[in-house]
């Protein structure tokens, strides 16, 4: 097979097996002819094969570990291999990196602790175990026993994030060595001891990656390796950063959220992934934890559009029944999906277009509010990442095309017309400078709420990083939790809804400022009558109306260099069904040529668009993934698409190759499309 087996696989499946030896029918069942024939009435290009799994048991002979009891010698992984070459599918080994049940009871040395001093496994099913601990060793033992003796194309190495915050003598002794003292016990975002363990955190876990993937490189230099990526944008605990990016040959990870954190997640992975296509992945039953049930066809056929209309792969995950058995229907229902969505194969790669850029740190993963609890008594949000899904909300609705950019991508801010930082808690002094230059060269901002305010070391500043291209000046926040934004006249067509007796309510404080004399107002911040944490004095018993305006700015406009930005001392991105507020603010950003397409297209409804200039086309995807489902079918969708002074030859549906109709506007191309079940894609060929 293919050195590089990704590049063209768009089919793929994972099936679960973490399946304990307590029972003595467990994997007694399993057919590896079956088994492999399952995946191919699939119609998978490649397969994730379990060599391990979080209980900890191998399904090979170790030398090292312990070996699935009711084998009995028998290398299941090797057949299963064999058997999955045999039909031409490609193979991922599977390796369960830091969830490992069988080695967090045997040797209780290599266990997580939590603040609290226990276990994190005493009382679940799950053990993990640390990796600055001896576990280390035993990781790299099993994983070098299996590039020597199994000729699979790829390494999953699952469950590359921390689960707990771990207090275990390894880790005290790691911290003490490298930074200092105790591990601090107490979250505090402005402690730089507290954001030093972070820091620690986010590094061991990057080096326990590093040894994993160097293992493999030392043995099998031609295999791909991949760090299950579902943990990038989740909570500070996870310990996950872009760092760990550097140890992956591409980025394939599972989420089981709704049409919003599938297009998000897909152009995040998109953006991180050192190769393409990335692989977005879910469960084929309704949950993970639910074995008998099966997705509907349509949600699937609409999961798996999603990742192909954002340039991915789409990976189904299937469990196996405890003795060893799959059930055919589920492979005959992705059958069928995946003849639907193979058809466009051909018109798959290229370069994304997209006009706004949002963007997304690791290091603002935190609730601020957290302040004062222990680690397990954390509330697990995270402002910052809800505010990027905001701004992602409001970008689909208004038929916006975004991306999703990390620090990763510093170098390449110029691709994009607009940058929003949705709160962006804290920012480094690399991140601003790259920000602040790709403003002063001709680029716009949208910023909210505490953007550049902290560094990653938990320095508070006494202003913004990046109050000169801001031109507002950091004032401290109001007391009051529920405040208004009044438009001023310049800020009357992005506010345009309300004014002075009704303006913008939120149930956010707001960060005040001070107008640079260079910054032009666009809405003032307006106060309720009374504070609304006085039970006391109020105006109204269920509200609290607005009843004082004030002189001071909430949302401010400056010119920096040759480019614009927006400054919004509330993260406005995060009010739902407002949101169309802050879409106006990133329309009035746009450039005078217009965004790369615009569309009629209701909410449920997203484009991407990809550019292929080697083969003279831009590739148009329309995907309907309404919520719930069955999709209702829209009809007569209005189309326009910049074409930057390419000459256009024709507009053609694919695969059918049915010719659209089309004409030519002011350096655009529109077309209709009459009716979208849920995905059609058209070539726009160009001289």
């Amino acid at each position: 097979m293919a050195q590089f087996w990704y590049a063209h696989a768009y089919r793929r499946n994972v099936v679960d097996m973490h399946i304990t030896d307590d029972d003595p029918q467990f994997m007694t069942r399993i057919d590896p002819k079956r088994y492999a024939a399952m995946l191919k009435k699939s119609g998978v290009q490649s397969a994730v094969v379990y060599a391990h799994s979080h209980v900890g048991h191998t399904y090979y002979p170790t030398k090292v570990g312990h070996t699935h009891g009711n084998l009995q010698g028998r290398d299941l992984f090797g057949e299963l291999v064999a058997e999955c070459h045999r039909e031409k599918i490609a193979v991922q080994a599977y390796y369960s990196l830091i969830f490992n049940t069988w080695a967090y009871r045997a040797f209780p040395d290599w266990r997580m602790i939590d603040v609290n001093g226990r276990g994190h496994g005493d009382s679940s099913r799950y053990g993990v175990c640390c990796p600055n601990s001896p576990y280390r060793d035993h990781v790299a033992a099993q994983v070098e026993e299996l590039c020597t003796a199994y000729p699979f194309e790829g390494i999953r190495f699952d469950m590359t994030f921390w689960p707990a915050v771990c207090y275990c003598p390894h880790c005290a002794r790691r911290f003490a060595e490298e930074v200092g003292g105790e591990l601090p016990r107490t979250i505090d975002w402005t402690d730089r001891r507290w954001t030093a363990f972070q820091r620690a955190r986010e590094r061991w876990l990057v080096d326990f990656a590093a040894l994993a993937t160097a293992t493999v490189r030392r043995f099998r230099p031609e295999v791909s390796v991949e760090h299950q990526a579902s943990a990038y944008p989740l909570t500070w605990q996870f310990g996950v950063s872009v760092d760990l990016v550097e140890h992956n040959d591409f980025l394939q990870g599972d989420f089981y959220g709704g049409a919003l954190q599938g297009s998000f997640v897909c152009k995040l992975l998109a953006d991180l992934t050192p190769n393409q296509p990335f692989a977005f992945e879910t469960s084929i039953a309704l949950g993970l934890g639910d074995h008998t049930s099966i997705k509907p066809e349509h949600l699937l056929e609409a999961k798996a559009c999603r990742a192909i209309s954002n340039g991915g792969g789409f990976v189904f995950i299937d469990a196996i029944d405890p003795v060893g058995t799959l059930d055919r229907r589920r492979y005959e229902r992705m059958g069928r999906v995946f003849a639907r969505t193979s058809r466009f194969d051909p018109y798959l790669g290229g370069r994304m277009v997209h006009d706004v850029g949002i963007y997304m740190s690791t290091e603002s993963k935190h609730d601020p509010d957290d302040t004062g609890r222990k680690p397990t008594e954390g509330s697990h949000k995270t402002p910052h990442v809800s505010a990027c899904l905001g701004a992602a909300e409001a970008m689909i609705e208004a038929n916006i095309p975004y991306g999703v950019v990390t620090r990763k991508g510093l170098d390449r801010l110029s691709r994009f017309s607009i940058l929003v930082l949705p709160n962006v808690l804290m920012m480094s002094e690399q991140e601003a400078e790259a920000i602040r230059q790709y403003v002063r060269q001709g680029g716009c901002v949208y910023a909210s709420r505490f953007t550049s305010l902290t560094t990653p070391d938990g320095a508070r500043q006494r202003d913004f990083l990046l109050a000169d291209v801001f031109g507002a000046t950091f004032d401290g926040e109001t007391k009051e939790a529920y405040t208004y934004i009044a438009p001023t006249g310049a800020g009357k067509r992005v506010l345009d809804q309300y004014d002075d007796q009704y303006p913008l309510g939120m149930a956010n404080r707001q960060v005040m400022i001070q107008p640079h004399e260079s910054a032009k107002v666009l809405g003032r911040l307006a106060l309720p009558y009374t504070d609304p944490a006085d039970p006391q004095r109020f105006a109204s018993i269920h509200s609290n109306p607005p009843g004082r305006p004030t002189d001071r700015p909430a949302i401010v406009l400056h010119r920096f260099g040759k480019g614009r930005a927006i400054y919004a001392a509330a993260d406005l991105e995060s009010l739902e069904d407002r949101r169309w507020v802050f879409a106006n603010l990133i329309r009035s950003l746009a450039p005078r040529r217009g965004f790369a397409f615009e569309s009629d297209a209701p909410k449920p409804v997203e484009l991407t668009l990809f550019d292929q200039p080697e083969r003279s086309r831009m590739i148009l995807h329309v995907l309907n993934f309404q919520e719930p489902m069955p999709n209702i079918p829209v009809n007569d969708i209005h189309v326009r698409v910049r074409l930057d002074d390419r000459a256009l030859k024709a507009v053609t549906e694919v695969p059918s190759r049915k010719k659209v109709r089309f004409k030519i506007s002011k350096g655009f191309v529109e077309f209709a499309i009459d009716r979208l079940e849920t995905f059609r894609m058209f070539e726009l060929r160009c001289r």
